[in-house]
């Protein structure tokens, strides 16, 4: 292992001048023996924002021999310019002048790798795509490579309310945070009012694209996978939003590549959770030896995806561990791979179709509060999907006798419905779980689909009410035994809320069973693998939580107005880092509401303050956004307050009204 010296800030300069904050590990000797180098490229605050899980990996990465770069997006952190939006032409063009630059640096032998979870796997995938020549091999984590697919926009052709809450969170995380005074100087508050005046409100356009449209197709790498001719690492977790990207990517990508799935949330896997962790540190730096020093060590010779294929358990809104074990898969798709079908009947699955009447479906529009986050892992605490006994009264079932085997599901699940609507849009939704022998419910994986988009989402089409429709739900991928012992149980719905927006119709659907199933895929040949390597050390960062974190999730029912509301809120804590010698005080408190007979009643309410600063220096932030509908339109208000010390020194608020166009 080498010894390592870092680069607690500086500056690169781009071709139109424009200077990037960046901070850097590197070893000692780099500057008369250049290493590679690997970059990660956010807008998320090198200096407080993801400095937690950089001072844990980037120098333990560095000390195998290679500079670890986290540069801060243009109008972020300390960098300089104006921030655009998500992934923007600007964005990508930085990024691969940014390897240009780093590959000229003395310290860099003129190989790059690029690295990056959530943000950073996205933009990692769309830069590759862009062929920057000094660019060798990357590392995607929980990232897509179809923005309107998956995301946190829409799903199936559904609103999300992540959409809304992902603005505000970010406005409050990154977007609006002021630059270190201490790091670029008197002029810090100039600089800080022209971000905050020039920032664009960034649910007005998320909210304005409700197709799968050019604004969209920018960034999705999938629009021609064939323009990524690096290696690549695909990396997510079963628990996170962003899983089927892996399975997409192997099977699109024709060059180098390699996936891994863990249990985990929205996490690096060395700091991920429920457990096992993983060595995130020694697999990646495999992968680097390979592609940025040429070392042939074998990792391009195995099995190209590994994932936890985990047990049965009872259902939690919080996991300490999964129970399961790693196995290994040749290639995707996998040629081991079998297929079981299911037909739905009268409240039962069946091997053979069946003639049973017609089945009418209309929820409550409170069906899916127990469905747990979109996307856990960015807030705190009670993040995963709860027993669905309580969603499952406002759904319809169907389910297996008793088990006589296990079914361990690995892969994609999908649902073929045949249905007719009462209006001219509706949505459905699918949940496939465990029934435990003791009644408790665990999902397994869920599918969503707006049916208006059923055969295109660039050209979504009204339902003609009566008639009927064949439609396929993909459900998300997932690797689950349900033992034998146990029941599967589809659950369907046309609600999910607060997931998803409700559809713009109170629709009741009517299935004929004698034309719907669902295909399992199965994998009854597991080849269990030790290559994935275990990390059991316990890490914490450099600083102080000086305030505790809090986390509560309450649901209220009013038994006079007969509205719902999931009330959220999330208290950071106030963190102090000793290497920026600063500290940072969050928390988002939210009311998502609604009429359980009332589509048009949908309310979703997030508010968020952040203090931060240090003795001499106090900056804060205070938002608050509300989006309610009508059957025509969305309603998008939001209010910006900025603060120095005490004085409000920036105030600027939102009214806006988006057309719903069969959303």
């Amino acid at each position: 292992m080498k010894s390592v010296k870092e680069i607690h800030h500086d500056w690169l300069t781009l071709p139109d001048g424009t200077r990037l904050a960046f901070r850097a590990w590197m070893p000692d000797d780099a500057e008369s023996k250049p290493v590679p180098a690997i970059l990660e490229f956010l807008p998320y605050r090198k200096n407080d924002g993801t400095i937690i899980r950089d001072e844990i990996t980037m120098p333990e990465t560095a000390a195998h021999g290679y500079a670890c770069i986290r540069v801060d997006l243009r109008g972020c952190g300390e960098s300089e310019g104006l921030f655009e939006d998500e992934y923007s032409a600007q964005e990508l063009q930085d990024g691969c002048d940014v390897i240009n630059w780093i590959a000229q640096q003395m310290w860099c032998d003129g190989n790059v790798g690029m690295v990056g979870i959530s943000w950073g796997g996205f933009n990692s995938l769309q830069i590759a795509a862009l062929q920057p020549p000094a660019l060798k091999a990357i590392i995607t984590q929980c990232s897509t490579d179809d923005r309107f697919r998956d995301d946190v926009h829409f799903l199936g052709g559904c609103l999300l309310n992540d959409n809304m809450d992902w603005a505000a969170f970010f406005w409050a995380y990154a977007q609006a945070r002021s630059p270190d005074a201490r790091l670029v100087g008197e002029n810090w508050k100039s600089i800080w009012l022209e971000r905050l005046n020039h920032m664009p409100f960034l649910a007005k356009p998320w909210l304005s694209n409700q197709t799968r449209n050019d604004y969209w197709k920018h960034g999705s790498v999938c629009e021609d996978h064939s323009n990524i001719k690096i290696p690549v690492y695909a990396i997510g977790g079963w628990a996170d939003n962003y899983r089927n990207t892996v399975f997409s990517l192997l099977s699109n990508l024709r060059g180098p590549k390699k996936g891994l799935i863990g249990p985990w949330a929205h996490k690096y896997p060395n700091i991920a959770y429920p457990n096992p962790k993983m060595d995130y540190v020694a697999e990646s730096v495999r992968w680097w030896d390979r592609w940025l020093k040429d070392i042939e060590n074998g990792i391009d010779q195995e099995p190209e995806l590994q994932y936890y294929l985990q047990d049965s358990t009872l259902p939690s809104s919080d996991y300490e561990m999964r129970p399961g074990k790693w196995v290994s898969e040749p290639t995707w798709p996998s040629p081991d791979t079998s297929y079981q079908t299911y037909y739905l009947g009268n409240k039962s699955l069946q091997d053979t179709p069946n003639t049973s009447e017609p089945i009418s479906i209309h929820s409550p529009q409170d069906v899916g509060l127990d469905g747990g986050r979109l996307c856990v892992g960015i807030r705190l605490e009670m993040e995963q999907p709860a027993d669905q006994r309580h969603d499952d009264a406002g759904s319809v079932l169907f389910e297996t006798d008793t088990l006589i085997d296990d079914l361990p599901i690995a892969g994609q699940i999908k649902a073929a419905l045949s249905l007719a609507s009462s209006t001219p849009n509706a949505h459905v939704v699918v949940r496939v779980s465990d029934v435990h022998p003791s009644g408790e419910v665990t999902r397994v994986t869920h599918g969503i689909l707006n049916l208006a988009h059923r055969d295109s989402h660039e050209f979504p089409e009204a339902l003609e009410p009566g008639r009927e429709y064949e439609v396929e739900v993909p459900l998300y991928h997932m690797a689950y035994v349900v033992p034998k012992g146990h029941k599967l149980r589809v659950s369907i719905s046309t609600a999910y809320w607060p997931l998803t927006w409700p559809c713009e119709y109170d629709a009741t659907l009517t299935l004929n069973p004698a034309k719907c199933s669902i295909q399992l895929p199965l994998n009854r040949t597991q080849t269990q693998t030790d290559r994935v390597p275990a990390y059991d050390r316990v890490v914490s960062f450099d600083g102080e939580q000086r305030t505790p974190t809090n986390s509560q999730r309450v649901v209220h029912r009013d038994y006079k107005t007969g509205v719902t509301t999931l009330e959220t809120y999330d208290d950071f804590g106030c963190q102090y880092f000793n290497s920026s010698q600063s500290e940072i005080d969050f928390n988002v408190h939210q009311f998502l509401s609604i009429h359980p007979e009332d589509p048009h009643s949908a309310k979703n309410d997030i508010r968020l303050r952040v203090d931060m600063g240090r003795e001499g220096w106090h900056t804060g932030l205070e938002a608050q956004y509300v989006m309610t509908c009508d059957a025509d339109n969305f309603y998008v208000k939001a209010h910006w307050k900025a603060k120095h010390d005490d004085e409000v020194i920036f105030t600027k608020t939102f009214d806006e009204t988006i057309k719903r166009n069969f959303m």
